[in-house]
């Protein structure tokens, strides 16, 4: 593991440890402020790492002038305006659907080879855990995006399938061959998802795990790199995430402010999920942190 996966590693480590101490108990809810600075994290360290794909195309599919740009930046826009709209025609499939791709697209934190079991119960605990000690919570953010019956029934599913995931996580850390850094950090996610409020949890998790993750690998993979054009890749897409959500919520905004928050961050966050696991997938990102051997390899 190299430095910067080590610092990001024990960050992670450290952080989750605060996060557990400081966090456990306390009720999100009446503490609005926490729920609006972890709302703020999640937007300004989460959801740049997905600024990250106009790399990652420029590098897999050479665009090299601006009618190429411009058609890639047209087929992400209408890929994530296509995941909005299967939202708005059909909430209930779309939010059981991006339950699943979610699980799949956290399970690539870990690199490993031969765990395919760990890698994927890692990833389903992240969406299922939460169920266990938060269902009220839970139902009250899922009915955010789908409806209150809907909500219910996937916590219900959920809590059935994270006794049998918790057992496969058991068992798969017990192996000798699973690096005690990776037990940890596997260890740490499902005390974050078992302990802490979902919102509160998830903050934790997709800003100093997953995002910070990607960044650094992301670091590796790019053969091109250039710092200036890492630190644009990051800022300008981010910036023009937070002005549709802004516009979006000026426009569109019902409900109490607390409501319109969680629902444009998350559907934002769903409608981008597919056009970035689009192009990581186009480009064998996953591909190469499985199997490469350089610096950024666990």
């Amino acid at each position: 593991m190299n430095k910067l996966m080590a610092l990001q590693s024990n960050l992670f480590i450290l952080i989750s440890g605060l996060a557990l101490a400081l966090g456990y108990g306390v009720e999100i809810n009446s503490h609005l402020y926490i729920l609006y600075i972890t709302l703020v994290f999640i937007v300004l360290l989460g959801v740049p790492h997905g600024s990250l794909d106009v790399l990652f195309a420029s590098q897999t599919y050479s665009l090299v002038n601006i009618t190429h740009w411009i058609k890639f930046i047209a087929y992400y826009v209408l890929a994530a305006l296509a995941v909005i709209l299967i939202w708005l025609a059909v909430p209930n499939f779309f939010f059981i659907a991006f339950l699943i791709l979610s699980a799949l697209h956290f399970s690539d934190d870990l690199n490993l080879i031969d765990s395919k079991v760990l890698k994927f119960s890692y990833g389903t605990s992240i969406i299922t855990f939460p169920s266990l000690f938060f269902s009220t919570e839970l139902i009250h953010l899922y009915a955010i995006i789908t409806n209150v019956e809907i909500a219910t029934s996937i916590v219900k599913v959920s809590q059935f399938i994270s006794v049998p995931v918790g057992l496969l996580i058991v068992a798969q850390l017990l192996k000798k061959q699973i690096s005690l850094r990776t037990k940890i950090e596997s260890l740490c996610v499902c005390a974050l998802f078992l302990l802490l409020n979902p919102i509160l949890s998830f903050g934790v998790y997709f800003c100093v795990m997953h995002s910070a993750r990607h960044l650094i690998r992301s670091r590796f993979f790019l053969q091109k790199f250039s710092r200036q054009a890492f630190l644009n890749a990051l800022i300008f897409p981010t910036i023009a995430v937070v002005l549709a959500g802004l516009l979006i919520w000026w426009v569109g905004s019902t409900k109490t402010l607390e409501v319109e928050v969680i629902r444009i961050i998350f559907i934002g966050l769903a409608a981008l999920t597919l056009p970035h696991a689009w192009v990581l997938q186009k480009s064998n990102f996953y591909t190469w942190s499985i199997t490469s051997n350089t610096r950024a390899s666990q």
